[in-house]
């Protein structure tokens, strides 16, 4: 009985034995499986991965992705690039970054990442940026160094945006620092968000004091009621338009050519309303003052004409002659009458002849205003002579009951004149 039970237990120990070995060799199956699934992980990582040893510069691995830039070999233990921990692609103004950087990770006694960005050559022979993020993890349980993980990205397009965006504001600068025009940039409630020194110089405030408030605010009601009008229809509008409003400074006005446009945000959305505004104050100057030569070259070219269709000409001492050709209005009658009394003054005329052969139509305005030229000349002591009358003109006077008596009347222009020189023999 004691010898059966002894074989079944042997048996069963054997048994366990076995199974003992079973599960010894599925766990270290499983172990060696776990400790490639990390391998292959980092190596299917985009970014740059890598354990250093800290005190001997020594890298203790390098995943798949910074192997290709080095042109290394990666993996567990895969030795050194360089003797200090760095590779020989690193820029040379970045090397001291570097440096700064690990020395700081080192320090660490929380274990706090720390960051720094350096550039690479490529492949390709261009530089490219990475920002790395590194942090300790200890010594090394086989010696005395301390280890540190670093993980990189490659931030070459960011950083290439940067520098376009860098180049942007430069150039934005630029124009605001020193354009003589006046930018500016507000929001619906009329918040500065955006001003240039050319606006510091017209509020006489600083750009901080400035920006955040209400443009508004800071000008006199009719401007201010002017520049809110103009805003408020480019944001209604959705489109640039152009408006002058005048400003006031301590030497007086000026007037300003202002440019407005909408400014959107990136969904489309209308978020402020830019504006340049060019003084044109000179220009308008120059407009009115060209305006004014035109008025009065457009006087003395009609003062030109009126003498030259009325013309007062002197036939002998003491006679003058004025042919009136053509139609005549109350202005050219104002004109016949100023002429011919300056002629008689200048002249010192006994005897003026008014010429009326080549006028078109007289009605009873005309005639009338005949008669008075008559008149007044003869309030200077001048005789009247009217030559030409014709038919017409006869009725037309008859009809009106003029009064004639002082006027001398001959059919033609030679008779009157052969009238006024027989006239002259007598003085």
């Amino acid at each position: 009985m004691d010898a059966q039970k002894t074989v079944a237990l042997e048996a069963e120990l054997d048994a366990l034995q076995k199974e003992v070995q079973h599960l010894r060799s599925r766990v270290a199956e499983l172990e060696a499986a776990g400790r490639g699934a990390p391998e292959r992980l980092l190596d299917a990582l985009p970014s740059l991965v890598y354990v250093l040893d800290l005190d001997e510069g020594r890298y203790v691995y390098w995943n798949r992705e910074l192997a290709d830039l080095l042109g290394e070999g990666g993996g567990a233990a895969a030795g050194s690039p360089r003797g200090d921990g760095l590779s020989p692609l690193v820029h040379p103004d970045d090397i001291g970054r570097i440096e700064e950087y690990r020395a700081r990770v080192a320090a660490s006694e929380s274990g706090e990442p720390a960051t720094v960005e350096y550039r690479v050559r490529g492949r390709d022979g261009g530089w490219r940026w990475f920002v790395e993020r590194g942090v300790a993890l200890g010594r090394d349980p086989e010696g005395p160094g301390r280890r540190m993980l670093g993980s990189a990205h490659d931030i070459t397009a960011r950083k290439h945006m940067e520098q376009v965006l860098e180049r942007s504001e430069s150039l934005l600068h630029g124009f605001l620092e020193y354009t003589p025009s006046m930018m500016v940039a507000v929001d619906a409630a009329g918040r500065l968000l955006l001003v240039n020194r050319e606006i510091e110089s017209y509020y006489k405030m600083s750009r901080e004091e400035l920006l955040g408030r209400v443009v508004y605010d800071l000008l006199p009601a009719p401007a201010a009621a002017s520049i809110r009008k103009a805003n408020e229809e480019v944001a209604v509008a959705g489109r640039p338009a152009a408006s002058e409003h005048v400003l006031f400074f301590p030497n007086g006005p000026r007037t300003y050519l202002s440019t407005k446009f909408p400014i959107r945000d990136a969904e489309g959305e209308i978020y402020a309303v830019g504006t340049i505004s060019v003084d044109i104050s000179r220009a308008k100057q120059a407009e009115a003052e060209r305006a004014e030569m035109q008025r009065q070259l457009i006087e003395m070219q009609q003062a030109t004409i009126q003498e030259l269709i009325t013309p007062l000409l002197p036939l002998a001492p003491g006679v003058v002659a004025m042919p009136i050709v053509g139609s005549v209005d109350p202005a050219r009658a104002e004109q016949i009458l100023t002429t011919l009394l300056e002629g008689i003054a200048a002249q010192q005329a006994r005897i003026a002849i008014l010429d009326i052969t080549g006028v078109k139509v007289v009605d009873e305005r005309v005639a009338q205003s005949f008669v008075d030229a008559a008149r007044a000349a003869g309030l200077l002591g001048t005789r009247v002579v009217l030559t030409g009358i014709k038919p017409q003109i006869a009725q037309t006077l008859t009809t009106m009951g003029a009064d004639l008596s002082g006027i001398v009347t001959k059919g033609t222009l030679e008779s009157g004149i052969a009238y006024a020189l027989g006239r002259r023999l007598r003085w």
